[in-house]
């Protein structure tokens, strides 16, 4: 009795082990004195980052309260980028598209892509300051994400809150001189697909539709963090009205913060060196530090 009480307590003085098929949560460790590298690149850290994202983006969405509209903004077709004849010459004679997995030739898609963040902003421009002039005023992007198509090229999605019906005439007004002037840019099609060209919806199933492939990925969708790698891609594949961050204080900066606070909660890191201010804002985001429950 008092050998088996004996193996009890140090088998309760001793710090669990992870069984072999649980195992434990890979960390990265190819940062400075074998910290976190924290690039959105990294196998690791990247699931971090898409995770932040998709948080970033249901809860500045969320925000909006209100119906969304949104489209696609697609690359033109393969008049100007041609498919790679040689990626798909196993199939045989064929009729190009996704069903066998087609890409546009490399070349071309480099070509395309370069300059493709300047050709967006300069359609973006142009459509809005042909809605002010027909129509008084324009409406502000709420949200724009890219990802890329299957064959290989790039297509943005732009999201506009529509909280009363003169903002879906203001918004579908933006969507059609988009598609105007969209072969000046180098662009195709604006969401012409199944006889669709604009998409109104609730925000939050807009966030949901928009980061579905954040973190797993989706069908042959890659995931956020292969598009961070994806060289066809812009740099700033997500980008949020400011506004929005600045109601929410939901940033992916507050987000690093409060994984910050965690481990100085946990003891695992130093007291910051933050103002009292962004103190507050990140105790506000994360919560308050649980208190441990006491014995009755």
């Amino acid at each position: 009795m008092i050998s088996r009480l004996s193996l009890k307590q140090q088998a309760m003085s001793r710090r669990a082990e992870l069984s072999p098929s649980a195992g434990a949560r890979p960390r990265c460790t190819n940062g400075f004195h074998g910290h976190s590298c924290k690039k959105r690149t990294c196998d690791i850290c990247g699931l971090i980052w898409a995770k932040d994202w998709r948080v970033v983006l249901f809860a500045n969405m969320k925000e909006l309260n209100s119906l969304v509209m949104f489209s696609a903004i697609t690359p033109p077709g393969q008049d100007h980028l041609p498919y790679d004849e040689a990626h798909c010459a196993h199939v045989g004679p064929h009729k190009h598209g996704k069903a066998y997995g087609c890409r546009i030739d490399p070349d071309a898609l480099a070509q395309w892509s370069h300059d493709i963040s300047k050709r967006w902003k300069r359609l973006h421009n142009g459509a809005r300051n042909a809605v002010k002039r027909r129509h008084g005023r324009c409406l502000s992007l709420a949200t724009r994400a890219w990802e890329p198509q299957k064959r290989g090229a790039a297509h943005v999605h732009p999201v506009f809150a529509v909280p009363a019906p003169h903002d879906v005439v203001l918004a579908t007004a933006y969507f059609d001189e988009v598609a105007r002037l969209a072969p000046r840019h180098g662009f195709g099609f604006v969401g012409q697909k199944r006889g669709k060209s604009q998409h109104v919806m609730s925000a939050e199933r807009a966030a949901a539709y928009l980061s579905s492939y954040f973190v797993s990925g989706v069908g042959e969708k890659a995931t956020l963090s292969e598009n961070a790698r994806n060289p066809h891609l812009p740099r700033l594949l997500i980008w949020i009205n400011p506004a929005l961050t600045r109601r929410t204080g939901v940033t992916m900066r507050s987000r690093r913060r409060c994984r910050q606070l965690w481990a100085v909660r946990k003891g695992f890191l130093a007291a910051p060196s933050w103002s009292g201010v962004e103190l507050a804002r990140t105790i506000l985001l994360a919560g308050a530090w649980p208190v441990a429950a006491r014995a009755p």
